[in-house]
Order: C-alpha cells, then structure tokens, then sequence
C-alpha cells in the first residue's frame, strides 16, 4: 500500500469516527426519547362497542374517546411500576379515574382529557375498561411507557 493511500485510509477512518461520534452523541437520550402509550377496550360481540385511552411520554395527560353512545362509557387511569421493599415490581394506580361517554359532554372536542402527573423517567401504563350502571367490562393495557 503506498503512502498516499494510507494517508487517504487514516483520513477516510477518521471521518467516519467524527461521524459516528457526533451521531452518537446528538441522539436522544432514553430519557429524551419520544414515547407513548394507546390502549383501547372492545365489546367481542359488537364491531363498534369500545373506547380509546392515549398518553404522551409526559405523563401529564390522559386522554379518552368513547366511540359509541350506547350505555357503555369509558374509564382509564395511569398505573406507575413500582419496586416493593419486599424486592418485587408491580403496577400501582396512580392519579384520578379519567371518564369518558359519548352521551355526556366532555373537555376536547369529543374526547375527555384528565390531568395525571407521573415522575420524569418513571415507567408506567394506561388501564382501560369499559363501565355501565356500576357494571366493569371488557378492560385492557397499553405497554409499558416510559415518562
């Protein structure tokens, strides 16, 4: 291999360093990175029964749709994973029970939007379940979503 190539080589090696490290070191952290967390409950037996629950990786809001006025509302709250001093990790409600029903007015345009306050960098996860005249149904999570 002549000079020159080596030069051009150690040059080329060098750039691509440069290049990684600065892409590297530009991209977000896992505490910057953008999450998000979607839950949704469904009646099995009817195509539009069901409701929707959204949460940014804030954690400070909590946003539902009921899809249908059909006696079936729904309801959704943020659970926090949290370590027991027993050593073992479980999912603890945290912040109000968000409601919302088609047929009952609401904050946002369709949807009911509940202020919930999670800590930076904690993990947690949206509960949803449907609910009629004190009757609980058809409940589901979202994945873990990290604030």
């Amino acid at each position: 291999m002549s000079i020159r190539s080596s030069k051009l080589l150690v040059r080329a090696c060098t750039a691509l360093a440069a290049a990684l490290l600065a892409g590297f070191a530009l991209a977000p952290g896992a505490a910057q990175a953008a999450s998000a967390g979607t839950a949704f409950w469904k009646d099995p037996d009817s195509i539009y029964n069901g409701g929707r629950a959204e949460s940014s990786s804030s954690g400070e809001n909590l946003a539902l749709l009921d899809f249908r006025a059909d006696g079936w509302g729904t309801r959704a709250q943020l659970q926090v994973k949290t370590l027991d001093p027993a050593g073992y990790w479980y999912w603890k409600n945290t912040g109000p029970v968000c409601f919302d029903d088609t047929s009952t007015s609401n904050s946002a345009g369709g949807m009911t939007v509940c202020d919930s306050n999670v800590a930076e960098g904690a993990k947690y996860r949206i509960h949803i379940w449907a609910s009629s005249g004190g009757t609980y149904k058809w409940h589901n999570y979202s994945g873990e979503i990290t604030a």
